[in-house]
């Protein structure tokens, strides 16, 4: 499945729900997410991609494709989001080295750790197609 797309989207939100550890973790969480990979034309990533989601009680309960007002927006250059996904680059890492840009309450978002984690393990589980030079990461 092509990154960011409706079909990818979608089956984030499935697995997400149906993983009992994550939903452990990420109980009582209630916030929103803008997602943005930037492009990077030069390595063949011609548009932005900018996703979204809202939990309720930990729960994925909407997912969309564009720009939404949301709690927190997280913004990065494509392969930064590709070496998240290809786990050779630790989420919450990313965050502290500033290479994962944050607009919204970053303590709080630092507390949700290790809902985050987890949640970047589930995504890793998914066969995904990167785009331009980056598909020398596809998973399957």
């Amino acid at each position: 499945m092509k990154l960011g797309t409706e079909e990818y989207l979608e089956e984030v939100k499935k697995r997400t729900n149906e993983d009992a550890e994550y939903r452990r973790f990420a109980k009582g969480e209630n916030e929103s997410y803008t997602l943005i990979l930037k492009a990077e034309p030069e390595r063949g990533v011609n548009e932005d991609i900018v996703v979204g989601y809202r939990l309720s009680d930990g729960e994925m309960v909407e997912i969309w494709e564009g720009r939404r007002e949301t709690d927190f927006t997280l913004s990065a250059k494509y392969g930064v989001w590709v070496d998240i996904l290809s786990g050779k680059l630790n989420a919450v890492k990313a965050l502290s080295l500033r290479k994962l840009k944050v607009k919204g309450n970053f303590l709080k978002l630092l507390k949700s750790s290790s809902s985050t984690e987890r949640w970047v393990e589930i995504l890793t589980s998914i066969p995904t197609e990167f785009a331009g030079e980056y598909s020398e990461y596809d998973s399957s």
